[in-house]
């Protein structure tokens, strides 16, 4: 009997210790990416700023965009200290077609410390006949229009990484649109900077933020997307396209890029988004302007909207939710590619 029990012992010992020899142990797998390694850096991007003096209430706090502008540039001076700025289109609400207050814009953001950009919104596609877009690509260095002759650009702000920036303005158009040309120009360009990390800024969102998007509000979105969005897809190293003209906040994770909708300083939630990106990911801030009361302003003017009866038309309340974001687009952190693991076994 002792010989039976010692012999189950024995048994009982071998397996533990196999079990344990060859239990699987979870290991992170080594992060591959489609670009070379680069520094971490922080970027801002703020579009819709809308300065202007105009008087009219609206959702846009059209009379406050100065005073919103200034606290916001000393504000990325003191306590941000981003690498760089990019405006997102729609930088001044240009009502008469002639730019006026374009130079005001100039003043406020020639006080950033950080190297900024520009790209084309509507309102800055909402020109006289005597104007044209020339006059505001050459406010903004990144256009280098001398010499390209275009309205879209490429730049490395920081090494090892790629800005694009894209015109998807139609003239004397709300809607966006991004014409044949300028696929060919972004293949091309894509295809012979395989090696970085690639952010695209677009002004109208390439990816639909809510399903009204496809009726009442189609002119908020880039009209016919499919083949930007196709092309984009070839390309791994694409991975991030920072879009406004929504004024709402609205975060997609496709084919392992971000789709970055970002808000407004001049319109409810009155928030603007500091990215710091790394290799494998993006950490954003959602920073807040510093004016309480005209926070407060700005939600009582969304709530008088028609943009919040064309959202919901019984409880128009429920945009108040639809502009700062579900809660995937509040997020504090996003990977591109899920972590995945792999069974170690000894």
């Amino acid at each position: 009997m002792k010989g039976f029990l010692k012999d189950i012992i024995l048994r009982f010992s071998f397996l533990v210790i196999i079990t344990l020899a060859c239990c699987p142990v979870f290991a992170q797998e080594k992060e591959s990416y489609p670009y070379n390694e680069f520094k971490p850096f922080k970027m801002v991007f703020l579009p819709d700023i809308h300065l202007s003096f105009e008087e009219k209430q609206d959702k846009i706090l059209f009379l406050e965009s100065m005073v919103i502008f200034q606290d916001v540039v000393k504000n990325l001076n003191k306590t941000t200290s981003p690498d760089f700025v990019v405006f997102g289109g729609n930088l001044t609400h240009n009502s008469d077609g002639q730019l006026t207050d374009m130079p005001m814009f100039l003043d406020i953001a020639s006080g950033l410390k950080a190297e900024y950009y520009a790209i084309f919104g509507d309102r800055e596609a909402d020109l006289d006949k005597d104007m044209t877009k020339e006059i505001f690509a050459g406010e903004f260095d990144g256009f280098d229009y001398e010499n390209q002759k275009q309205t879209f650009w490429s730049a490395e702000p920081v090494n090892g990484v790629l800005l694009i920036g894209m015109d998807s303005t139609v003239m004397n158009k709300k809607s966006g649109y991004v014409n044949i040309h300028q696929l060919f120009w972004l293949d091309n360009v894509l295809k012979n900077n395989r090696d970085k990390f690639t952010i695209i800024a677009i002004h109208h969102p390439p990816v639909s933020t809510t399903d009204i998007d496809k009726t009442k509000w189609k002119d908020y979105t880039l009209e016919k997307p499919d083949l930007f969005l196709e092309l984009i897809n070839l390309y791994p190293q694409v991975k991030i396209v920072l879009s406004g003209h929504h004024f709402n906040n609205s975060i997609k994770n496709i084919n392992e890029k971000l789709f970055i909708n970002c808000p407004s300083i001049v319109v409810y939630p009155n928030i603007y988004k500091v990215l710091e990106i790394y290799p494998d990911r993006v950490e954003i801030k959602n920073k807040k302007i510093s004016f309480k009361q005209i926070i407060d302003k700005a939600k009582k003017n969304m709530l008088n909207s028609t943009y919040a009866k064309e959202f919901c038309p019984k409880k128009p309340e429920k945009v108040l939710k639809f502009q700062a974001g579900d809660k995937f687009s509040r997020k504090k952190e996003y990977y591109f590619r899920e972590k995945k693991s792999r069974f170690l076994w000894f």
